[in-house]
């Protein structure tokens, strides 16, 4: 590990990946769309 790291993630960091997380999760909810349609 490198030394004097802040351990905390920089706010950038963060905002990151909460729009990552919630890409995922659009992506997840259209892919449940769609296999229902193919269902039908």
């Amino acid at each position: 590990m490198p030394p004097d790291k802040d351990v905390r993630p920089r706010e950038s960091d963060e905002a990151r990946r909460r729009i990552i997380e919630e890409y995922a999760a659009e992506l997840r909810e259209l892919i449940r769309k769609l296999r229902q349609k193919l269902k039908s």
